[in-house]
């Protein structure tokens, strides 16, 4: 009898033994669960970003989606819990751009994205360190307080490339990195033609309003 319990209490010591590695994998992870220090790379989470333009006009508003974007970006976070530094880089096929009307759609397309000349839409930039330092801790941040900093980069329409500062805030949900954001663009900094018809006036001022959510690649490097 006591040399069967003996085998049994052998049996466990080892499968105890042999899942130790495991254990340590998934401590170890535990510990770099997002938003823990270090730099971190995202991915756009599919499906779940998007970015609006909106154009008023006096009889028609404009409202349209772009939902297909692929893009990447990154961050460090210091050993405080501050974010140091963020980046995102996008872009889209100007022919996603859909609003209610398809006849509309189609002739800004041709008429006035020209996108047989300018197929795509991208955007790169880095945030300006100093709008991050006197921010909260990125892991106590939500969507009522979250961190808020301005995001310089390049945005390229039209086949016309122009630096742009964007107010953009970021916060922790989930597992992923929320990321929204709105400007105001003009269209002949872009070499957009106004659309007006006849009667119909827009004017030349789109308002661009994103919602971009990010998955962590994984750890983050030390």
């Amino acid at each position: 009898m006591k040399k069967h319990l003996r085998t049994i209490l052998a049996g466990i010591i080892a499968v105890l033994w042999a899942c130790q590695p495991a254990f340590s994998a998934a401590a170890d992870a535990q510990q770099h669960t997002f938003p823990a220090p270090g730099k971190w790379e995202f991915g756009f989470k599919p499906g779940a970003s998007y970015i609006s333009y909106f154009l008023k006009g006096n009889v028609h508003d404009t409202l349209g989606y772009v939902r297909t974007i692929k893009g990447g970006a990154a961050a460090v976070i210091g050993d405080e819990g501050n974010m140091a530094k963020a980046s995102v880089q996008f872009s889209f096929l100007a022919d996603v751009m859909t609003s209610d009307d398809e006849a509309r759609d189609e002739r800004m397309d041709k008429k006035f994205m020209e996108i047989h000349l300018y197929p795509e839409v991208s955007f790169g930039g880095s945030s300006a360190a100093a709008g991050l330092k006197q921010q909260a801790e990125l892991a106590k941040a939500d969507k009522e307080h979250p961190v808020a900093f301005d995001l310089e980069g390049k945005l390229t329409i039209h086949g016309t490339t122009r630096p742009v500062t964007i107010p953009v805030t970021v916060y922790p949900e989930n597992g992923l990195l929320i990321t929204e954001g709105t400007t105001t663009l003009q269209l002949q900094d872009y070499t957009i033609k106004n659309p007006s018809l006849l009667f119909l006036r827009t004017e030349n001022t789109v308002k661009i309003d994103f919602h971009i959510e990010l998955q962590p690649a994984g750890s983050p490097a030390p």
